[in-house]
């Protein structure tokens, strides 16, 4: 049954392997593919190219296994199909960046980035090669039923077998998956590491401090926000998140939520759009894969993808993180990281690749690790638990929970939404569509200032980069701000084009001496209290008192963080984030002012 290719398939709540044999099929593009032909498929990184991402490119093709037989085995049943065989590795271990590179590359992605741009966070990939000695079939099987034994919390335990490479791996993590039109993804992130623990009341004290680190949570926002953008663009009508899911994997614990969506659109295009995760690049996507190209100094091929199996009514993705490729000379890769932020600690991030990197030893070495069950005692701990419930009470209450929407008016008025490089604006076009808005969006470099004129309002929306550079990107956004301030049409900016208008108005723009990146800060909206998501490295201050504007600043720095006159408004804060707690309320309410 292993002389042809085939695949291997166990997902975490199942107790059995299922069995995939067929012929393999290559394709260049997503596109290519007959969504009614089952078959498992792994794609390639590079495959971003798709979505005009910048990638490093070697020509990977997207990988199927055509299925033309299926069987399902009990993990007893599957040991005994082959022989187990021992593996063992050429010992030079061949790492693509050193550990003073890597402290350099974090360095350098923390200062020379995220604190100079409006930047969120990036995930660079440390590559790891062996040789592995004589490797066969019956040795992938091995390693399969290593990770299978010694393995627990893996959303998908996986092999794959072209018959030129092998893919191996246990991922914790869902892309994205679709049944009966219901999509599906688990935003995770935050990890704790379990491997110094021998007893339960020390893993229990450190363990609380987790569920408390203020990175750790605002790195899992950040990733539902991300998801959020991408379930916006899929799905329509409302939506359901479910709130922090613990993860326990052999060595590691991880901290997710689930968003669940309805969606109209066919699976290949929803499985497009999903891509690629925030964990495996970086926020926001489209820049975060310009940053990975800049630092990682190889090409990622498979990893960091994805594995699907496709049926003609459903579709199941997971992502190919903690991943063996292993080719028929031989040679073993794999790559590990860690999520890089303002507050990296070189040295932190640098261990957390070093206690990743050995799961992979685990399971091509047979040394098992028992500590596996710590939630199974302290899951329902009250303390636990209230910690986990405390991370929702200050969020956006539009995201958690159903709004009432019924009996609402069709809009006449006609919205531009401008992106800038962020997909923050789908979650605001899904919201104004929701309120029956007639809405057009458009990416900056797409609108001609000529038709600014045919709208009722223009929204600009967030986006990285300098508002003080004179970029091509800053004139264009520029241009569109003084015609519309000059024709007194209505407008309403967000984030860095809050910034860029202080700019036009020749108001003091500078960059802020710590970044607020997925930061929730309690500010005075025009006379009201409320609790919004900061993500912005710059910021722009009030110098002297005007009566052409209002302002909402910060009275100790004098940081502006809205600006209202009687054509527009502009906020430094995401309305549209998890992080903003009534930001519903904020956006209708200053829209309908913008139109009255």
């Amino acid at each position: 049954m292993y002389n042809k290719p085939f695949a291997l398939y166990k997902k975490k709540w199942e107790d059995f392997i299922r069995y995939f044999s067929g012929k393999v099929q290559k394709y260049n593009l997503l596109s290519e593919i007959d969504e009614s032909v089952e078959q498992i498929f792994i794609t390639p990184f590079t495959q971003a190219k798709e979505r005009w991402f910048e990638v490093k490119e070697n020509n990977e093709k997207i990988i199927s296994i055509i299925v033309n037989e299926e069987k399902i085995y009990s993990i007893d049943e599957f040991i005994k199909t082959f022989k187990e065989k021992e593996i063992k590795l050429d010992w030079e271990l061949i790492e693509n960046f050193t550990k003073k590179e890597h402290t350099e590359i974090v360095n350098n992605i923390v200062n020379k980035e995220i604190w100079n741009w409006e930047w969120s966070n990036f995930n660079i990939a440390q590559k790891i090669t062996w040789k592995i000695i004589n490797f066969e079939v019956e040795k992938a099987l091995t390693i399969y039923k290593r990770i299978i034994l010694s393995e627990c919390g893996s959303y998908l335990q996986f092999l794959f077998f072209d018959w030129n490479k092998f893919f191996i791996w246990a991922s914790p993590e869902r892309n994205v998956s679709v049944e009966n039109n219901i999509v599906r993804m688990n935003p995770i992130s935050g990890t704790f590491r379990k491997t110094k623990y021998d007893n339960y009341t020390d893993f229990k004290k450190d363990f609380l401090l987790f569920l408390k680190d203020q990175k750790e949570i605002n790195e899992l926002f950040m990733c539902v926000d991300e998801e959020l953008k991408m379930m916006s663009k899929i799905c329509t009508g409302w939506w359901i998140i479910v709130w922090p899911i613990l993860k326990e994997m052999s060595n590691l614990i991880h901290t997710e939520y689930l968003l669940s969506w309805e969606s109209k659109m066919k699976k290949l295009e929803i499985f497009k759009e999903s891509i690629w995760a925030c964990t495996v690049v970086g926020s926001p996507i489209e820049n975060a894969f310009k940053i990975v190209k800049k630092y990682e100094n190889f090409d990622r091929k498979y990893y960091a993808w994805a594995v699907s199996h496709l049926k003609k009514d459903s579709l199941d993705s997971s992502i190919m993180i903690r991943t063996l490729d292993i080719n028929i000379d031989w040679w073993l890769e794999f790559c590990v990281w860690a999520s890089l932020t303002k507050d990296s600690v070189p040295e932190s991030e640098y261990e957390e690749i070093k206690i990743k990197s050995k799961w992979v030893l685990n399971a091509l070495l047979w040394i098992t690790n028992t500590k596996t069950n710590f939630l199974e005692k302290y899951y329902l701990d009250d303390e636990v638990q209230e910690l986990i419930q405390i991370r929702n009470q200050n969020l956006s209450k539009t995201w958690f929970f159903k709004q009432d929407f019924e009996n609402l008016e069709i809009k006449k008025e006609q919205i531009l939404i401008i992106n800038n490089e962020d997909d923050f604006t789908n979650m605001i076009a899904h919201i104004l569509k929701i309120l029956w808005y007639k809405i057009t969006l458009k990416r900056f470099n797409e609108v001609k200032i000529s038709e600014l004129y045919n709208f009722d309002i223009s929204l600009i929306w967030p986006g990285p980069w300098n508002p003080l550079e004179n970029t091509e990107k800053m004139q264009k956004n520029l241009d569109i701000i003084d015609y519309l301030y000059k024709n007194n049409k209505k407008f309403f900016w967000i984030c860095l084009w809050h910034q860029l208008i202080c700019r036009y108005l020749k108001i003091k723009v500078q960059k802020k001496e710590i970044p607020t990146q997925w930061e929730q800060i309690e500010i005075n909206l025009f006379w009201e209290m409320q609790k919004v998501a900061f993500y912005n490295t710059f910021a722009w201050f009030k110098e002297k008192d005007s009566s052409d504007f209002k302002f909402s600043n910060n009275p100790k720095t004098n940081e502006i963080y809205a600006l209202r006159q009687k054509n527009f408004f502009s906020f430094q804060f995401h309305p549209e984030s998890i992080l903003t707690q009534n930001w519903l309320i904020i956006l209708k309410e200053n829209i309908e002012k913008l139109i009255w």
